[in-house]
């Protein structure tokens, strides 16, 4: 690429559209009883690639990170990752998939140099060989003087030199700028369905446990185990559709309102802790092909709820005082397979909200109490920032920690981390939704799977306690950017007609396919000899002429 001058070149050099640190060296090692080695960072005014004249990088709004090299081992972990093997290899060998971390996508909102260092990325990585379980953290960044960096760090190896070390013989980090592909929005209006309101860009949501997913993954010890025994179908038969005037509530911002009553995050049938693992809804983002990465740190979501005092003062476990966990916002892995990461909490009879459910200090002190209707933002950016930003009704409250989303399924050509592809009649079996628990053969050529999909969050799922009550909602957001304050705060708060995609609702449209016909007459006949709620017209809990009236009034007039 032409190199430019437009970073003062004086005192910066030339800056270009990508950097190149060299990471050659770059070990991990732990003595027996002794520390590891210590933190590594390279950069490109120190360590460029090819050596001799330092790199700069140009501002950009995005950028792209790849990380690659070659690498000896020896000991314990020499026995899983041959000498020679790619870093990809080796990340993949420990856990499958797992080299998808070494090549990733950053939003760079402000578009100049950062003051000081951009974080374009940030992962603690995990991963068992032997028995053994082995972790270190990663990092690359560019400096408000346009220097790539990257750094190795809180490296640990059990059992040090015993259980065997890694270096890089050959390796490097590049930075290059990457224009960002326009952010995808999707909201959810629960009018009776977990369909996606119209406008949407495509994300999905389905019950963690539908029928079509089994076998669900096994419990706390058995993570990526299938277990035929875990029940399905039970999300669904623990939660419900139901209107604010049935539940005997006001609607959101005053308006009756068709809501979705969430389960418990637990089987209230069987009580066994394995059988949480199902418990929940699973979000799929869907972001790719527009999107390149297989998962993104920068999104935002936002919740119109209402916990009701039942679920707010809920025994479970048993308490003497207010439920210390009532609501399970958010689990970040690719399935439920581990506590819940986002919590409404109640501490010491102050109501807080936290991203690390085991970090109380994080916490934050939230307005929220219960029977009452709120919408709740949460605007992270894991990647520049290291930090989300939390609105109650579109007003600032703080920061709490932060974290990535998987969005590794591209629908076009679905495969698994090991490269496997998704079998054609598997995908329309599931909808077109990348199944939770699905995991390739691990038989494909070089393969070290078995390996997930990786495309997924939950929500309202909590495998390592259960800890989520009811609660209503009554819409829900999600965008791949973190919005601005501004842009939270012009959202305000809760109301029945949605929340950024706020339409004037259709009554008489009961099939919600946006074309009034003979199959909206069918559907609110169906409904009313059903004594169905949708097709309780003037909302007075009687199924009678004066429904039928208001329905053809509806149907008469037409949508907007």
């Amino acid at each position: 690429m032409a190199a430019t001058c437009g970073l003062a070149g004086s005192v910066f050099g030339q800056a270009d559209n990508d950097v190149v640190v060299d990471a050659a060296g770059v070990s991990l090692r732990c003595q027996l009883f002794g520390p590891c080695f210590p933190d590594q960072y390279r950069d490109s005014l120190a360590n460029p690639l090819p050596a001799g004249t330092p790199q700069y990088i140009l501002p950009a709004s995005g950028y792209r990170y790849d990380i690659t090299g070659v690498v000896a081992t020896g000991g314990l972990l020499g026995s899983f990752i041959p000498n020679g093997s790619t870093l990809d290899e080796a990340l993949d060998a420990i856990l499958p998939g797992g080299s998808r971390v070494l090549h990733g996508y950053s939003r760079n909102d402000s578009g100049g140099l950062p003051d000081p260092v951009n974080q374009v990325f940030m992962q603690r990585y995990q991963g068992e060989f032997g028995g053994i379980e082995m972790g270190l953290s990663m990092s690359v960044a560019v400096s408000n003087t346009g220097i790539g960096q990257f750094r190795v760090y809180d490296i640990d190896i059990p059992l040090g030199i015993l259980a065997g070390w890694m270096e890089l013989t050959a390796g490097s980090a590049t930075i290059t700028t990457w224009v960002p592909s326009a952010p995808q929005e999707s909201e959810w209006h629960f009018d009776g369905s977990l369909d996606a309101a119209t406008g949407s860009a495509g994300a999905m949501i389905a019950y963690l446990d539908e029928v079509a997913f089994a076998p669900i993954l096994g419990g706390m010890d058995h993570l990526d185990t299938p277990d035929p025994s875990t029940p399905v179908g039970v999300t669904a038969a623990q939660s419900s559709f139901a209107t604010t005037t049935a539940l005997g509530i006001p609607g959101p911002g005053g308006q009756v309102d068709t809501v979705y009553v969430t389960s418990p995050a637990r089987n209230l049938s069987t009580g066994l802790a394995k059988d949480r693992r199902g418990i929940g809804l699973s979000v799929a983002p869907t972001l790719r092909p527009e999107f390149p990465g297989e998962f993104f740190g920068q999104w935002t979501m936002i919740w119109d709820m209402y916990i009701p005092a039942s679920s707010w003062y809920a025994d479970y476990p048993a308490n003497t005082v207010v439920r210390e966990f009532p609501v399970a916002l958010l689990e970040d892995s690719a399935n439920n397979n581990s506590s819940a990461d986002l919590f409404i909490r109640n501490a010491g009879g102050v109501t807080r909200i936290g991203y690390n459910s085991d970090d109380f200090s994080q916490y934050i002190p939230i307005g929220i109490g219960p029977n009452q209707w709120f919408r709740l933002a949460v605007a992270c950016d894991y990647f520049t920032a290291g930090a989300s930003r939390v609105y109650l009704n579109g007003v600032y409250v703080g920061n709490i920690e932060a974290d990535w989303l998987y969005c590794a399924v591209d629908p076009n050509h679905p495969e698994y981390g090991d490269g496997e592809d998704v079998e054609a009649s598997d995908w329309t079996s599931w909808g077109g939704f990348p199944n939770p628990w699905a995991q390739s053969s691990g038989k494909e050529p070089g393969s070290t799977g078995p390996a997930p999909l990786s495309s997924t969050f939950s929500m309202f799922a909590d495998l390592a306690g259960g800890r989520s009550e009811v609660a209503y909602l009554a819409n829900y957001y999600f965008v791949d950017t973190a919005l601005t304050g501004a842009e939270i705060a012009a959202l305000g708060g809760p109301s029945a007609a949605g929340i950024v995609m706020v339409g004037a609702e259709c009554a008489a449209d009961m099939n919600a396919d946006g074309v009034l016909n003979f199959f909206d007459v069918q559907q609110f006949l169906a409904l009313f000899s059903a004594q169905d709620e949708r097709a309780d017209f003037v909302d007075d809990g009687q199924f009678d002429f004066f429904d039928v009236q208001a329905f053809l009034g509806a149907f008469s007039a037409g949508c907007p």
